[in-house]
């Protein structure tokens, strides 16, 4: 996708469901203390290399995810940045990509009690759709009008599948890349001219 600015993706902090390996999903759970320090840390990273570059993250828009993990690392990016809370959106196709049933479940539960999907889900990760949920591949559409629909220098709050589906559009990982991608809760993922750094 040629001509876009630049693009800072943040991953929301950490909840306990992450914690316990649980699949999270659309389900709506707050960052436990761990995670509210990792989101007051890469706010700090952020402000730091924002002014290593000469840019003024004053000047950055703000998109979060309307799930609470999303919206309170968020809150902390705008609070570091001194972002006004005018300046924060909350942005519905950046909310994660739903587990369905799934959410709650570790990866042990599901194994026992969905052992035919999670077959399934193995041999094509990025077309599956566990009961209830949603594929990655069927957030392509939204995300990709998404993105093209950017204007200006963005810091983005979101999810781990949202993430990785954008960097696929983005043209920074092939699509098997793209979904074994970890997603760090303490890195910064910055697309720049048409590449991608890792801060």
């Amino acid at each position: 996708m040629a001509g876009l600015p630049d693009l800072y993706f943040l991953r929301h902090g950490q909840t306990d469901w992450n914690l316990q390996g649980r699949f999270q999903g659309a389900s709506d759970i707050p960052l436990n203390e761990t995670g509210l320090a990792q989101a007051q840390a890469v706010s700090l990273k952020l402000a730091r290399y924002a002014a290593e570059k000469g840019q003024d993250p004053q000047q950055f828009a703000l998109l979060s995810s309307p799930l609470l993990r999303a919206r309170q690392t968020a809150a902390t990016v705008a609070r570091q940045l001194h972002i006004g809370e005018a300046g924060l959106e909350f942005v519905p196709v950046l909310r994660e990509v739903s587990y369905g049933v799934w959410e709650g479940m570790t990866s042990l539960e599901v194994k026992e009690r969905y052992p035919e999907e999670r077959r399934t889900r193995k041999t094509d990760r990025w077309r599956f759709c566990p009961e209830g949920g949603e594929s990655h591949a069927s957030r392509i559409p939204e995300l990709e009008a998404f993105l093209a629909d950017q204007k200006a220098p963005a810091v983005v709050v979101s999810h781990t599948g949202v993430i990785r589906v954008c960097l696929y559009l983005l043209g920074c990982l092939d699509r098997d890349s793209a979904l074994a991608e970890p997603i760090s809760q303490d890195k910064i993922y910055v697309f720049s001219k048409g590449s991608l750094a890792l801060v």
